[in-house]
C-alpha cells in the first residue's frame, strides 16, 4: 500500500499559478459606446466597465479607447498597485 501512495504521489493534475494583480482600471469613456482594448484584447463597450474594475498584471499594458468617426486615446500604462480611472474623452475626426 505504501509503494502504491509514493507511486502516484506527483500524479494530480498541475495547477495553473494565478497572474498575480498588479493593478486595476476602471474606465469613463466619452461616448460611452466607445470600445476598449487592452493588449490587443477586446473587452467591450467602455460602458461595459464603468464601475467595474479590470485587473492588469505586472509590466507595461497598451490600453486602447476607440470608437468609429473619432479619434483614438491610445495610452501605455503600468500598474501602481491602485485602482485608477482612466478617463477618455475622445473628439471627433476633423472633416
Amino acid at each position: 500500500m505504501a509503494l502504491i501512495a509514493a507511486a502516484l504521489m506527483g500524479c494530480g493534475a498541475a495547477r495553473p499559478r494565478a497572474t498575480p494583480v498588479a493593478g486595476s482600471l476602471v474606465f469613463s469613456c466619452e461616448p460611452a459606446d466607445a470600445r476598449v482594448s487592452i493588449d490587443d484584447t477586446e473587452l467591450g463597450p467602455c460602458a461595459l466597465w464603468a464601475g467595474r474594475a479590470v485587473a492588469l498584471g505586472p509590466g507595461t499594458h497598451r490600453v486602447v479607447v476607440s470608437r468609429e468617426g473619432y479619434l483614438p486615446l491610445e495610452s501605455e500604462l503600468v500598474p501602481t498597485g491602485r485602482r485608477v480611472t482612466v478617463r477618455a474623452a475622445l473628439r471627433r475626426v476633423p472633416e
